[in-house]
């Protein structure tokens, strides 16, 4: 007797035969499995990619989303399909004894709870339709965050919690219909959401796929051509660390991931265009996050510092990531970790050996639980202060600064840090520099002599969006400033206070008395995912050619290592080259930015007309407090409320607020003629950006006035906006021959 089963796989095989044999192969070929992050990042307002059943789960400044209430599901926009999938989930539970459902399939859930006996399995996915499988809850404590590993491989599902397995059994090898949360009777704490596998219908993300920037450019065959940025490949995992070794080894460092118990290393012995694979430096006592700087001192010995979960009083609602160090002298392995800050410690970014002592600087912004909730009167000065430590015998005791360096909060916010995520960096004179975040638009500073005693943070002209900087000394004594100098002036409350969507490199080769650069070096992938996104946590090295290596960026698919010449930072001027496409043009906000040949053979950048919202793009180039911008333009006449705006900071294209906030806006009507059609000449030269001084501007050889300035610059102009309304969607404004040069 011939069975069911076997039926079915010869009416499968007959239709195999009959399909044409392109659709075979078609069939045959299984898409790879991607990754999506579906949560992270809540507390800077990360869109998710969910949905819910019942009310939104709300983002909290400590970094999850909250979910309570039974049936207000949080789903994942696409679940698995049949194969195998790894889920991983980092959640707290809140309530003590009562469950919440790991939604994994329809009708099949995990059903987890603090301080349980047991935990239940229920559905089909589990082979458990009639009856609930339960087994031995792992310890748990309520309100503190543990991660969840649910994998699938062929019909066995593993369950593990903090990395130790506490389940395996059969599941079905079926398409999960629902990947999702459900807090039930419980109340959860969402930090991250990650699925990897094989989904229907996406389309895994192309690392710095950009149609537009410094992604066009294709890597260096050897470090003679690098001169401007140009990737190298993708960073192994947000906030990495990159060391240049005395030997002229690069090393970049990064917290293993999703083990999150180790820290990984990865090696160039060229310079930076060749990586080994990732290795596993040492092993931590506990779980880590992403934090982590590993710095070289003058001896030859490594020492790392990284923080660790923990969980009880002293932190932020119960969390803690406590500061560890570990060293390795040569020829020696890693120490055993000792920990050097208690309490909540954010990201870390100040770490140094000052040159002559020998002497460990650790610069972290703490949690002050006090502080936890805004204050009822008086000011808010966030819930997080600076504190500075230092070791003067290799990282064995670490002493403490008297000095909390704290700000007050200007503008209004959802986030309350606070001052946090310091970078340092050792002056000539021997005194330690200081750059601190905030979320008002600038950095502020501190200095001190020794690191024991520091000045009251300073507000700085630095632009930054509620985002950290680094900072590198040169081995010819200049130094190098990363920021992230972008503003959203229509919506200043979102994500990092207008984005990261740019990283900026400046030089200074007196000190930090004044600047050059600010140019463009890393660019957001344009696509956003619902996981970490931007291009900030950079790490900064010199090669042994003398170029700059930077790690940074975050999320799928925007990590990078990038690699330039510092010199390209102090360049008088810059020509807009179109040979492979629009390299120095941004258009976040924006669709279509591209190169056209036009009819009468000018290469052009184009910029399509779109009906509703706000056209535009952006040119950066060196920094200038008096320069002349000459271009060639061709406006259609459907083409309204244009401006041509010069500025110090990046802008995505549909900020409307923008041209306002500039240094200077030039707008249509006081350029007759221009949207007809034709090409036209056009030059903007500019004077004393810094005090407030004024715009020439001249079209096709005529001078058209003098415009004021709106605002003093802060470090000069650096930047090109341009930005229109258009009556219909077929056609395109054109730039060509783009050029900048400064003037004396």
């Amino acid at each position: 007797m011939v069975s069911f089963s076997a039926v079915i796989r010869w009416r499968e095989l007959v239709s195999l035969l009959l399909l044409p044999w392109t659709a075979v192969g078609a069939v045959a070929a299984e898409p790879p499995p991607v990754s999506i992050t579906f949560v992270a990042n809540a507390e800077n307002l990360t869109k998710p990619r969910v949905r819910y059943t019942g009310a939104e789960w709300k983002p909290d400044q400590g970094g999850f989303l909250l979910g309570t209430g039974r049936g207000h599901r949080l789903l994942a926009e696409n679940a698995p399909e049949a194969g195998d999938f790894r889920m991983e989930l980092e959640l707290a539970l809140s309530r003590a004894g009562r469950e919440s459902l790991i939604l994994v399939g329809a009708g099949s859930d995990v059903g987890v709870a603090p301080g349980a006996k047991t935990w239940k399995l229920r559905g089909r996915f589990f082979r458990a339709a009639d009856r609930a499988i339960e087994f031995p809850a792992p310890e748990i404590k309520p309100g503190r965050s543990f991660s969840l590993v649910i994998e699938r491989v062929g019909e066995t599902v593993t369950l593990a919690v903090d990395g130790r397995p506490v389940h395996r059994g059969a599941c079905s090898a079926g398409a999960v219909e629902v990947a999702g949360i459900d807090p039930d009777v419980g109340q959860v704490q969402l930090y991250t959401f990650t699925v990897r596998g094989r989904f229907g219908a996406v389309t895994p993300p192309k690392p710095f796929g950009n149609r537009f920037g410094l992604q066009l450019r294709a890597p260096p065959r050897d470090l003679s051509s690098v001169f401007a940025p140009v990737i190298v490949r993708e960073a192994p995992t947000n906030e990495a660390s990159i060391v240049a070794r005395r030997d002229g080894t690069l090393e970049i460092y990064a917290i293993t991931k999703p083990e999150s118990d180790s820290v990984s290393v990865i090696r160039s012995r060229d310079g930076g265009l060749t990586w080994s694979a990732p290795a596993i430096a040492f092993r931590l006592p506990g779980r880590a996050y992403y934090a982590i700087i590993v710095i070289e001192t003058a001896d030859g010995a490594l020492h790392a510092v990284y923080h660790i979960l923990g969980d009880g009083p002293g932190g932020y609602r119960g969390r803690l990531y406590e500061v560890y160090h570990t060293r390795r002298p040569p020829g020696a392995e890693w120490s055993a970790p000792l920990k050097v800050v208690p309490g909540y410690v954010g990201s870390i970014n100040g770490f140094i050996a000052l040159r002559g002592s020998g002497r460990l600087v650790l610069a972290v912004a703490r949690a002050i639980p006090d502080r936890e909730l805004p204050p009822a009167n008086g000011p808010d000065r966030g819930w997080n202060d600076t504190f500075v430590y230092w070791s003067d015998d290799h990282g064995a005791q670490w002493q403490q600064s008297p000095d909390a360096l704290s700000l007050v909060l200007g503008t209004p916010n959802v986030t309350r840090y606070g001052a946090i995520e310091p970078a340092l960096i050792e002056l000539r004179d021997g005194r330690i520099w200081m750059l601190v975040r905030d979320r008002g638009g600038r950095l502020w500073e501190s200095f001190s002599v020794n690191a024991e005693r520091w000045s009251p943070l300073v507000r700085t002209g630095f632009i930054s969006s509620d985002s950290p900087a680094d900072m590198l000394r040169l081995r010819d004594g200049g130094m190098v400033l990363l920021t992230n100098a972008c503003q959203n002036w229509t919506d200043p409350r979102s994500y990092a206070m207008g984005g990261r969507e740019v990283l900026h490199a400046a030089i200074s080769r007196d000190e930090g008395r004044t600047w050059r650069g600010f140019r463009e070096i890393l660019h957001e992938t344009d696509v956003v995912s619902g996981g970490d996104r931007g291009t900030s946590y950079a790490s900064v090295a010199e090669n042994s050619a003398g170029k700059v290596v930077v790690v940074s960026g975050q999320g799928e698919g925007k990590r990078a290592v990038v690699m330039f010449d510092p010199t390209w930072l102090e360049e008088p001027g810059a020509r807009n080259d179109l040979s492979i496409g629009p390299v120095e043009w941004t258009q976040y906000g924006g669709h279509g930015l591209g190169i056209t040949t036009a009819e009468d053979g000018v290469r052009a950048v184009a910029i399509p007309l779109e009906a509703s919202g706000l056209n535009g793009a952006l040119w950066n180039f060196p920094s200038a407090d008096a320069g002349e911008i000459r271009l060639r333009v061709r406006v259609p006449s459907e083409v309204s409320a244009l401006q041509f705006a010069l500025s110090d900071h990046f802008n995505r294209t549909d900020d409307r607020a923008a041209a306002a906030k500039g240094v200077a806006a030039i707008p249509l009507d006081k350029l007759p003629g221009l949207a007809d059609g034709r090409w036209h000449d056009l030059s903007l030269r500019w004077r004393a950006a810094t005090a407030a001084g004024a715009v020439e501007v001249t079209l096709d050889g005529k001078s058209m006035g003098v415009l004021p300035a709106l605002r003093p610059a802060q470090f000069g102009v650096n930047y090109l906006r341009i930005e229109f309304r258009a009556a219909t969607e077929q056609g395109s404004v054109l730039i060509a021959g783009a050029a900048m040069r400064s003037l004396p």
